[in-house]
């Protein structure tokens, strides 16, 4: 078996998400693995229009996610892990299952189990539940 070399880890500011991510600088440090810090902006075009959601609020979110993703992609640089963080919009599923993965050639996806609240789960189902079934690479639930 080939170790893992590129790692993905998925941020929402959930305690989940912070464990995941603990868990990812671990893994990245052990094994010598790029880490890839996303943090996604949920973009529904369905929701925009039913609430007048104009790009200004995309663009003000996505400032304020790379605000809080920064210290992140400190926290593994100063492990000395090969890191690169990117704030994103757009769906969060197929962000996380095929976009990015593709992109950087990823081997690895660690998630937390839960971030969603439950009204969003209700809504748009589980993010690590439709990684898990679409991704073309290994998936790690942290719970």
């Amino acid at each position: 078996m080939k170790p893992y070399s590129r790692i993905l880890i998925g941020l929402d500011g959930s305690d989940q998400a912070d464990r995941a991510f603990n868990i990812a600088c671990a893994l990245a440090q052990v094994l010598s693995a790029s880490l890839y810090v996303v943090w996604i902006v949920n973009r529904d075009r369905g929701m925009d229009s039913s609430f007048g959601i104009n790009e200004d609020f995309y663009r003000d979110r996505s400032v304020q996610i790379s605000a809080k993703l920064n210290p992140y992609v400190k926290k593994a640089a100063d492990q000395h892990i090969d890191v690169t963080g990117k704030a994103l919009i757009g769906n969060i599923k197929t962000l996380l299952a095929k976009d990015v993965p593709d992109e950087y050639k990823i081997d690895l996806i660690v998630l937390g189990n839960t971030g969603s609240n439950m009204v969003g789960k209700m809504l748009q189902g589980s993010h690590s539940g439709y990684v898990i079934q679409h991704s073309g690479c290994d998936v790690l639930i942290v719970k």
